[in-house]
């Protein structure tokens, strides 16, 4: 397991900066009230940090560096237990005397590698362990910086800003543009989701209001940007966790693709720099508060179209079939008798498929209908039987009007 270690610092300051110019963005960087920032740099050790990781101390010597300023790694090592006061020895019995435990009171030298009890001097080369342990820590975080600072440069990243030049910044991914390279946040990968879903949505309604070649189109075009965008996003989220972007061809996957979606929402990225970026602050949250609300006015006027959509065509196939049945002159409701019988003509009869027939009344009272009847002869059976029982006693018999797709008109 690895020693936790503490950061220390004393106020020193690297070659080539102005002590006064670091001190400012120190302090400014760690929101320090005057007097703390004067404790800070009054030349003696002050301990910033305990029990870190050693990839997190990296992360702070790395920012530390960029500052100007020079950040020391130790040993997070407890302080030893004041010894206890002997109690007088018992004339008659000698002292009780307790045999260390090697496994608990042990330390490896880590300049010759020897094994030892506890101590500052190694008995074998006479090496300082604990200031050779905090320099070995340090030397490990300065590594892993100059590895991060590697594979930025590898990748394109911009490298980390010349304090002498520049106030200390994050670099921030921009929620929409064109470059795969850098880091997001979860609430920004939810936002840029969201708008994807309603620009569909909003899309969808415009083709249902006017269907045609041009708004198809642009429906196809639409779902390519949204398709592009969408990768783009998910290969940031993936930079998050320090993956390879390669990684969100797997979300393209009918199943496994939704629930990692919904995984990397919820899993908090890398808190420290990684081999692309800074950690990112999460944002765009009044961006995904507005997407959530056009996506269910998308949703809701694409549904309204939807339902128009399908009256109009219904209408539609209605003036069809009566153009093709050999009378144009008559119109609906004097064939069918009344104006509910046209209605239930039009959207409850036309749109159905299969066999199917429609019956009215002589006087117009009554009708009924049968749709995905199994035959001819029992959808005409049952739209008369219903008719029969709608009309008024003692009136005429209902007829067949319509069977199938065609007419079958009484010859009066």
């Amino acid at each position: 397991m690895e020693t936790p270690v503490r950061l220390v610092f004393a106020g020193s300051v690297r070659e080539g900066f102005d002590r006064d110019t670091v001190k400012q963005r120190l302090g400014q960087w760690l929101k320090l009230e005057p007097a703390r920032l004067e404790t800070l740099f009054s030349g003696r050790p002050v301990v910033l940090k305990r029990g870190l990781p050693a990839d997190q101390a990296a992360a702070w010597v790395q920012r530390f560096a960029a500052l100007g300023a020079e950040l020391k790694v130790e040993p997070d090592a407890p302080p030893p237990a004041a010894p206890a006061p002997a109690a007088a020895p018992l004339a008659a019995e000698p002292p009780m005397r307790l045999a260390p435990d090697p496994a608990l009171d042990e330390v490896t030298c880590p300049n010759c590698g020897e094994k030892q009890p506890r101590r500052i001097l190694c008995r074998a080369c006479a090496t300082d362990i604990p200031r050779a342990q905090a320099a070995a820590e340090e030397r490990r975080a300065a590594e892993r910086a100059e590895r991060v600072a590697a594979a930025r440069a590898r990748r394109g990243l911009k490298p980390p800003p010349d304090p002498a030049a520049h106030t200390f910044e994050t670099d921030t991914t921009p929620l929409f543009g064109r470059s795969f390279e850098g880091r997001l946040g979860r609430m920004s990968y939810l936002a840029g989701n969201l708008v994807c879903w309603a620009g569909l949505a909003l899309c969808l309604m415009l083709l249902l209001r006017l269907p045609g070649w041009s708004t198809g189109l642009l429906m196809v075009l639409a779902f390519l940007v949204v398709m592009v965008f969408s990768w783009r996003l998910t290969t940031l989220r993936m930079h998050d966790f320090n993956r390879s972007g390669w990684w969100a061809l797997l979300f393209g996957l009918p199943i496994i693709g939704p629930i990692l979606s919904i995984v990397i929402m919820l899993v908090p990225g890398d808190d420290h720099p990684n081999d692309f970026g800074d950690p990112q602050p999460e944002r765009h949250a009044g961006l995904a508060i507005g997407a959530v609300v056009a996506l269910g006015l998308g949703v809701s006027l694409s549904l309204h179209m939807a339902e128009r959509w399908a009256e109009r065509i219904g209408e539609e196939r209605a003036e069809a079939a009566r153009q093709d049945s050999g009378t144009p002159q008559a119109t609906l409701q004097s064939v069918l008798g009344s104006a509910e019988a046209v209605t239930a003509f039009q959207r409850e009869y036309l749109p159905q498929q299969g066999h199917r027939a429609f019956a009215r009344s002589p006087s117009g009272a009554a009708y009924g209908l049968q749709t995905r009847a199994s035959s001819v002869e029992l959808a005409a059976t049952e739209a008369l039987g219903q008719c029969n029982r709608r009309r008024p006693e003692g009136g005429v018999a209902c007829q067949l009007v319509h069977l199938d797709d065609a007419w079958v008109l009484p010859e009066n």
